[in-house]
């Protein structure tokens, strides 16, 4: 079984849609009790209308609803290129309809009454597996921006991790301290970098992988 850490599960929110007052504060408090931040909506629409999608997590999503159904809402999300992972939470009549929404890309389906040690297992796997899916589309960004880097950028970067300081770099590479300021400063945009430990950590996985 899948296991977080508590500080992992704190960078996550997840949305429980459900029309059903007795099953949203349920759950969501169940939620809160093991450890993970929740927000509940009782419809679709009312998720369209607050939610902030910027927010990693993913969806607790009832098939039946009235108004927008969970499955008219995971179309729509898919219209809005909302990646948002899917859990259905389906009653026993439902079962067929929630395996159609796995090959719709739902990740995953728990039956009502939801079971605690079941709900808790699908979604430290539903986060892990986004977290290492993010990585990886970063892994791929991080390699594209260098390459889209200047040679002299390129070689700025380089210096600079490997402890030279800005005036070195400069005298090394014949430019002014400032032009070499400049560069840095371009480069710690283009990898949306803030400290000096995330310039090194870029630069790393840039040695292993180029």
């Amino acid at each position: 079984m899948t296991e977080l850490a508590q500080e992992t599960k704190a960078r996550f929110l997840i949305r429980v849609i459900d029309d059903d007052p007795g099953i949203l504060t349920g759950l969501t408090f169940l939620l809160g009790c093991t450890g993970w931040k929740s927000v509940g909506y009782s419809s679709a629409e009312e998720f369209l209308e607050k939610d902030n999608k910027m927010i990693p997590g993913c969806i607790l999503l009832d098939i039946r609803m009235p108004g927008m159904t969970g499955i008219e809402l995971q179309t729509e999300l898919k219209k809005q290129r909302n990646e948002l992972p899917i859990i259905i939470i389906t009653g026993y009549a439902d079962v067929d309809t929630a395996v159609r929404t796995l090959k719709k890309g739902a990740f995953d389906f728990l039956q009502k009454p939801v079971n605690a040690e079941k709900l808790e297992e699908i979604l430290a796997e539903c986060i892990q597996n986004k977290i290492v899916e993010d990585a990886g589309n970063k892994e791929i960004d991080v390699l594209k921006i260098f390459d889209s880097l200047s040679r002299r950028e390129q070689e700025v970067f380089e210096l600079i991790a490997n402890g030279l300081t800005s005036k070195l770099v400069g005298e090394r590479l014949g430019l002014s301290e400032r032009t070499v300021q400049g560069h840095r400063l371009n480069i710690s945009k283009k990898f949306n970098i803030h400290t000096k430990k995330e310039l090194l950590a870029c630069w790393n996985f840039i040695e292993k992988n180029k």
